[in-house]
């Protein structure tokens, strides 16, 4: 549905898509005011990061290089399920975010968190679209970003599979005041 209001409001396009039977649809940041407002990145940061975070600056036929992605036509092997609208395919990543944020919080909501990784594109993109959508600004009043905790030389991630967990820690009989101490002693902006 978020998908087809922004394609009826002309704030997304769709681009013929040369390895599926469909069409892929994005967002045209340039109908969109604020742009730049979440994350405080100039264009050429987000450029040098779009592609490394999983955008595809590069595609043909977009208006812009930083245009998101919201619906991604059926291609073989992949997932995808059939929207009356749009054909076989699936939603971008950013746009399930923001449906699942105005679905259940509504704009604006309070607090949208997470790790510095996710402020742009996915924070950028989510407050945009939502924007997009609802004609509300801003899509939520604050944007809090821990910073990035590296373990053995990378970012310790679910996705990496290299969590240190605290119940793990606990298990090894590890103080839990250590515990606490070692995670409030450094401001949670700072990386470690």
């Amino acid at each position: 549905r978020a998908v087809t209001t922004l394609l009826e409001s002309g704030a997304a396009y769709r681009v013929p898509a040369d390895d599926a039977a469909g069409t892929d649809v994005y967002l045209e940041v340039a109908q969109c005011t604020g742009f730049g407002s979440v994350s405080g990145l100039s264009r050429e940061q987000m450029l040098a990061l779009f592609a490394e975070r999983g955008g595809d600056p590069d595609r043909h036929g977009k208006r812009d290089a930083l245009d998101p992605l919201l619906w991604r036509a059926a291609r073989e092997g992949e997932p995808s399920w059939q929207a009356a609208a749009l054909g076989d395919g699936r939603p971008g990543w950013h746009i399930e975010c923001t449906a699942i944020a105005l679905e259940h919080l509504g704009t604006p909501f309070t607090v949208q968190g997470g790790g510095t990784d996710l402020t742009f594109p996915h924070h950028e993109m989510s407050a945009l679209q939502g924007c997009a959508l609802t004609a509300a600004t801003p899509f939520a009043q604050a944007f809090v970003h821990q910073a990035m905790v590296g373990y053995h030389g990378e970012k310790m991630s679910k996705s990496k599979g290299n969590l240190v967990l605290v119940s793990a820690l606990r298990e090894q009989g590890v103080d839990p005041m250590a515990i606490r101490l070692a995670l409030l002693a450094r401001h949670y902006r700072t990386e470690w």
